[in-house]
């Protein structure tokens, strides 16, 4: 394996690690305030679009041009609405918020305006396009998340 597929394959691997803790539907009676539940649909959104283009990224799904297309828009919309989202410092017990966030608001930010730079540059034209693309959004996503985001608590049997 050559060590230009060894990096998209490894962060590949750190988003497969990040979506795999629990992701509980979230429902307008679940308890939370509609400002985290928003905020939390807004993740899981973009959770469902990333999954989208790293299926197609890995070969597990064949290349769809309109697909990808439609996952590129979601997400540059979404990334564009990271900050309206958690502007209110709202903590939740389900939230995997960090207060960090509005201790550290102008990184966050900035983060953030890295990530939709990022969807923004995504290349759903072509499979290399995306293969070559789409690690730099990964990577962002990892950025924010191993910062700002508590890692959701595991199965326990106990």
């Amino acid at each position: 394996m050559t060590l230009r597929l060894l990096k998209p394959l490894a962060c590949l691997a750190l988003l497969a690690a990040l979506a795999a803790g629990p992701s509980a539907p979230v429902t307008a009676d679940s308890g939370l305030s509609k400002h985290v539940t928003r905020r939390m649909a807004l993740m899981t959104g973009q959770k469902a679009a990333m999954d989208v283009l790293t299926g197609m990224m890995a070969g597990r799904v064949i290349f769809d041009r309109d697909k990808a297309r439609s996952a590129r828009r979601q997400l540059i919309k979404s990334t564009g609405s990271i900050r309206k989202h958690f502007r209110k410092p709202q903590l939740d017990p389900r939230s995997n918020a960090r207060p960090l966030i509005w201790n550290a608001w102008e990184d966050f930010k900035t983060r953030a305006g890295t990530a939709q730079a990022a969807a923004r540059n995504l290349n759903t034209r072509s499979l290399p396009g995306l293969r070559r693309t789409l690690p730099g959004l990964m990577q962002s996503c990892l950025s924010c998340h191993e910062t700002y985001r508590d890692t959701p608590n595991g199965f326990t049997t106990h």
